[in-house]
């Protein structure tokens, strides 16, 4: 069995959240009281476990930009979703679909938006389409935009959870389904992009799924501190996500 030093990793944990302080009050990538939640935030995670009390929820600034609440909230994101999973999976078949937008520059904060829009919109045209709307009863919806180094750009995309009727296989073959979503993507975007579409038939293959889409490393604040280089970057970002929806479930149809 494999130990952990716990004091290590706590001790990693503080020096990334200092940096983070560090970036956020030296750049002002966020604003003074944002970062005086923060901050606060940050002395009461402190605190706590210097004497061994509980991180309460009153005691966290709950910002996207903490670097404490980020990697709390994602955890509670990945528990909240499976518990919802688990009253649906006896009833539905569970597809994980991908459709991605345009790439926008990373400085084009209006253009940006503006996809994040039309990505919106064009999936709620797609899943009402007549192949989709009578096998699809509901869905869970994630946004997201992923940083691309080689064109120093945003992709904004969607990851959507997919529960479908049982008998799907009844109206459509995989194969099949999948190029009816993607020739109807692309119509709706007027230029072609490639989607991911697959099956979830396993609880592994569900756990695996919903936490990439909540905890995965590779989505967390953490990486943008990585590299001081990546200060603009994250500067953007933040700026991206403020107060949007993240995570959207649907109406369930009976």
């Amino acid at each position: 069995m494999i130990e952990i030093d716990t004091e290590k990793v706590k001790e990693e944990k503080e020096n990334y959240y200092l940096k983070a302080l560090e970036w956020y009050s030296e750049y002002e990538t966020i604003s003074k009281s944002e970062y005086s939640s923060i901050n606060t935030c940050f002395n009461n995670y402190i605190e706590c476990h210097e004497n061994s009390m509980k991180f309460t929820k009153n005691l966290r600034c709950k910002r996207r930009s903490c670097p404490v609440c980020d990697e709390i909230d994602r955890s509670a994101k990945y528990f909240e979703i499976m518990k919802k999973i688990e009253n649906f999976k006896n009833r539905y078949l569970i597809f994980i679909l991908t459709v991605n937008g345009k790439n926008v520059e990373i400085n084009d904060k209006n253009k940006l938006q503006n996809e994040l829009n039309v990505v919106r919109i064009n999936f709620n045209k797609l899943v009402k389409s007549p192949f989709l709307k009578n096998i699809v009863k509901g869905y869970l919806r994630v946004m997201e935009v992923a940083y691309n180094p080689e064109r120093n750009s945003f992709l904004p995309h969607l990851h959507i959870l997919l529960f479908t009727i049982k008998g799907i296989y009844k109206h459509f073959k995989m194969k099949e389904l999948k190029e009816m979503i993607q020739s109807k993507w692309n119509a709706l975007n007027g230029f072609k992009t490639n989607i991911h579409l697959e099956k979830l038939g396993t609880e592994e293959k569900i756990q695996k799924t919903v936490s990439y889409l909540t905890h995965s490393k590779k989505k967390r604040l953490k990486n943008f501190f990585d590299n001081d280089e990546n200060k603009t970057i994250l500067s953007a970002y933040l700026n991206i996500i403020k107060r949007k929806r993240i995570y959207h479930w649907s109406k369930f149809k009976e």
